[in-house]
């Protein structure tokens, strides 16, 4: 992710860049693991200070203790397309149950690592796998895939293609999602953008009106099928082969992998460790970045809702709306719709809306959840919610009812939503670490940070 690309998509929120790393805990300290990565987008640990980071343009570094290592784990910059938000996006690493049933628990060698990333492809027969649409038909050819690699003599060996997602414009393919985790079930589970933004009054009519936004998945009625984009996709690794054949929405390949739809772009999906339960963040066009309870079938609402804002006319979505069109986070709460119901796709009753568990009435670039499984600092933090942002580098952390499926709110954000700032501030947990892309909970107990734009990592210690 570029900054100056990532805030078109994310939005021009009004929070500032800080100059310096804030923690309100005083007994949280910010420390530096390395620095000099390339835009790094995501990380995983093979073990306690032993971490795979991912840089955008294609390469996949490994840092062990506070160096990173001299040669990289994967080099693909020559596959990876990282223009806009594309490139190396998300990884991944289930447990080798062969390998640990053998004591073997030292990741040195390990199957099972899944990266996605924007991929160039020459060959049109290679652009068209599980490939239905007609959109495949282009001179030039770029596909999101998932591949899943060994790891082995500290390098990313043979790679087996899983999935391949074909776009249907080479020029300026934005919203591409692409984060994985491996659920409580042992499925994977992978974020899928919608495939374009829009910026002015006739972009937004031409995405939705025959465009990427033109389908089923994105609650238009009459739109084109289930493609692979705007959604969370799931299924099991069958020795290399997904396989799903019994679908949520439906029976037909790639519709039957979605477990959930109506999603605008997410770079954040993680499951309570208590619950089981999924979550996930997703991004707004200006207004309604969210946070969601996601439950089997879940229809986040796009491009008909965005927050708890109904978009009644595609002019809601332009920053040049014409006259008397509002764009959608000037909208008052109480001008909601009386029934989404009327306006969402469900496929034939299997899918089902619900509204945000929090969103914000002016983007800021919400990227990474992650649920704190880790009695590091203490009681008042074990299993609570951390979410990162672009815009600022800030993390909230969210406490959560007593049965987790929503978050414990208090005061002005009783109604769920951040309508300014000031409401912000009783959950604002740190902020100043630049663009945050991602946050995962270390072996070690600890929380780390990756920042894209300072091209580091930290963690809070106590």
């Amino acid at each position: 992710m570029i900054l100056s690309l990532v805030l078109i998509s994310l939005g021009h929120g009004n929070i500032a860049l800080s100059d310096d790393t804030f923690v309100r805990d005083t007994d949280l300290k910010v420390e530096l693991v390395a620095e000099g990565l390339k835009s790094p987008t995501s990380m995983a640990f093979l073990g306690p200070d032993d971490i795979l980071v991912l840089e955008k343009e294609g390469k996949v570094q490994r840092i062990i203790g506070n160096d990173i290592l001299r040669y990289p784990a994967l080099d693909i910059i020559n596959k990876v397309n990282s223009s806009y938000e594309r490139g190396l996006l998300g990884i991944a690493l289930r447990a080798d149950e062969q390998a640990r049933d053998e004591g073997k628990d030292d990741n040195s060698n390990m199957k099972n690592i899944y990266l996605y990333y924007t991929e160039n492809v020459t060959n049109k027969d290679d652009a068209d796998t599980d490939c239905l649409l007609d959109q495949c038909q282009m001179i030039d050819y770029i596909a999101n895939r998932l591949y899943r690699y060994d790891f082995k003599d500290s390098k990313l060996v043979n790679p087996k293609l899983l999935l391949s997602i074909p776009l249907n414009d080479n020029s300026d393919y934005i919203h591409v999602g692409g984060v994985i985790t491996i659920g409580p079930d042992n499925n994977v589970y992978l974020s899928t953008g919608d495939g374009k933004t829009c910026g002015n009054y006739e972009e937004c009519r031409i995405i939705i009106e025959g465009g990427p936004l033109d389908s089923q998945t994105a609650n238009i009625k009459d739109g084109v099928n289930a493609s692979g984009r705007g959604g969370i996709l799931y299924f099991e690794d069958d020795g290399g082969k997904v396989a799903h054949s019994k679908g949520i929405l439906g029976e037909y390949y790639p519709l039957n992998l979605y477990y959930a739809y109506g999603i605008r772009n997410s770079f954040g999906i993680d499951f309570d460790p208590i619950t089981g339960y999924l979550w996930d963040t997703e991004n707004g066009p200006a207004f309604g970045d969210e946070i969601n309870l996601v439950e089997p079938g879940f229809d986040s609402g796009w491009a008909k809702i965005q927050g708890v804002w109904p978009i009644t006319n595609h002019s809601q979505l332009a920053n040049d709306p014409p006259p008397g069109i509002e764009k959608g986070y000037f909208l008052p709460v109480k001008n909601k719709l009386g029934s989404y119901n009327d306006v969402v796709f469900d496929f034939d009753g299997k899918g089902k809306y619900s509204e945000p568990e929090f969103t914000w009435n002016h983007t800021v670039g919400v990227t990474s959840i992650k649920f704190f499984d880790s009695d590091k600092y203490g009681s008042d933090y074990k299993n609570d919610l951390f979410v990162g942002t672009f815009n600022g580098g800030f993390i909230y952390h969210f406490d959560l009812t007593k049965d987790r499926k929503e978050l414990f709110l208090k005061g002005e954000l009783l109604d769920k939503v951040a309508n300014d700032d000031e409401e912000l501030t009783q959950v604002v947990l740190a902020r100043g670490f630049g663009g945050i892309t991602d946050l995962e909970v270390s072996p070690d107990g600890y929380l780390y940070v990756v920042s894209t734009t300072e091209g580091k990592i930290w963690r809070l210690v106590t």
